[in-house]
């Protein structure tokens, strides 16, 4: 928990660095289905990029206002489905496992607040 403080707070710290193009590529793909934006709350502007990682993984980085984690740092590169960290429910809605438990995210259209 403490690397993932420190990691956000250089995000916040890096206007020069905020790595936007990791949620500018976090695109569904008929390889990577489950690329996209997903958030716990459509009312947030932070969530997860998930998008298309080498050898058939996907990238998980959380962005926020601050900028995106660079890919791997946030979470290790994986092929989510049959992976223990993660449970697809369906093609809109994952969850993740955290250090409480898994939490529900649902794809959202981008990181902006969609209310």
């Amino acid at each position: 928990m403490i690397k993932f403080i420190k990691d956000f707070i250089t995000v916040l710290k890096s206007p020069h660095y905020p790595n936007w193009y990791i949620e500018k590529a976090a695109k569904p793909s008929k390889t990577h289905p489950l690329g996209g934006f997903w958030k716990q709350n459509q009312k947030h502007d932070f969530g997860l990029a998930i998008g298309k990682a080498p050898g058939g993984l996907y990238y998980i980085s959380f962005c926020g206002p601050g900028g995106c984690f660079a890919k791997g740092e946030y979470r290790p590169n994986s092929k989510i489905i049959d992976d223990p960290e993660y449970i697809v429910i369906d093609h809109d809605n994952i969850e993740v496992k955290g250090k409480f438990g898994f939490s529900k995210y649902t794809r959202s259209k981008n990181r902006e607040n969609n209310k």
